[in-house]
């Protein structure tokens, strides 16, 4: 089972491939080609180097198989490289995601390895929790499991009313949003598993593929001027071709540590519903850590999330 390095002439059917996998085991979304083409040419992940596919039978057959790197370095917190990886639904049970998943750690670690900094690395990867044979594969690679994550879905039905926070204002998301990048990695310091965003990853992640500052926001202390929180969309128009759902994802919701217990992530959150649902929107999705101390989790159930589907993550810590 030779591994070969993607090439841009794959994107068609590695993206064929992923959503077939999707459908068989979740999540319930569908990936478009100028999405995969920039999750697969990033400042995290370059595809000669990052990513390699298994073709069925020769360098020019379909193909069956993709593994790929995002590596995510860091001074400041400990540094990680994420794995993503897709079989054939008609292929498994052949040792193929073994092959694919083997490869992605050890490049994995030749990555974390080859960039000096903060010396605790780790190698992740992430599945649905129904998602059995992956759950048997990675614990057979080494992987132990660390951490739960809940998607959650609110209907745009019934919006609670606006919220006020004394000396707070919630404004739209601003043109030169450098400030925002910069609260984003405080708020998030410390919050487990998290690296500082660069500025070419914030670029990325705002105005890339799905970015929707439209829908965005931002809280201000009105004393000192200063963005206090955030609240970044993203938007993934395909994904009603399998959900029948006009959807919003609220991709970070966060508060400075010196503003937090006032009702700030609240007051930006109900704004956001209020916004979806003025654009035609049917409903609101947001990712939490099951074991965030914060309180994430009450603070959405309370606003009418609920469940709609948990992922688990698992990592090999290097040492």
């Amino acid at each position: 089972m030779t591994l070969f390095p993607a090439v841009e002439s794959d994107l068609p059917q590695l993206v064929d491939l992923v959503n077939r996998c999707h459908a068989e085991d979740g999540p319930n979304i569908r990936v478009e080609l100028e999405e995969f083409r920039q999750e697969l040419n990033s400042s995290l992940t370059r595809m000669s180097r990052d990513v390699r596919v298994h073709r069925n039978g020769s360098d020019s057959g379909s193909v069956t198989g993709v593994v790929w790197t995002i590596h995510l370095p860091s001074s400041e917190s400990p540094q990680r490289c994420d794995i993503e990886g897709y079989v054939d639904p008609t292929m498994r049970g052949r040792g193929l995601g073994r092959q694919l998943l083997s490869w992605g750690i050890d490049h994995a670690r030749e990555l974390l390895t080859s960039v000096s900094g903060h010396p605790a690395r780790a190698i992740r990867t992430s599945r649905t929790s129904t998602n059995l044979s992956a759950e048997a594969l990675h614990r057979e690679l080494g992987f132990t499991e660390v951490r739960w994550f809940d998607d959650l879905e609110r209907s745009l039905v019934d919006i609670p009313i606006p919220v006020r926070v004394p000396g707070i204002t919630i404004e739209p998301w601003p043109s030169d949003d450098e400030c925002v990048r910069r609260v984003k990695n405080a708020a998030f310091a410390d919050h487990w598993g998290s690296v500082p965003t660069t500025i070419d990853g914030w670029r990325e992640m705002v105005h890339g593929y799905a970015g929707r500052p439209d829908l965005s926001s931002v809280a201000r202390d009105r004393t000192s001027g200063d963005v206090v929180g955030l609240l970044l969309t993203r938007r993934y128009p395909a994904d009603v071709a399998v959900t029948g759902r006009r959807e919003a994802w609220i991709n970070t919701l966060g508060t400075l540590s010196s503003h937090r217990g006032r009702g700030v992530a609240t007051a930006l959150l109900i704004d956001a519903l209020h916004r979806y649902r003025d654009h035609g929107l049917t409903h609101a999705m947001i990712g939490v850590d099951a074991d965030n101390p914060s309180g994430a989790h009450r603070l959405y159930r309370s606003l009418g999330f609920s469940d709609h589907v948990r992922l688990v993550t698992s990592e090999i810590v290097l040492s």
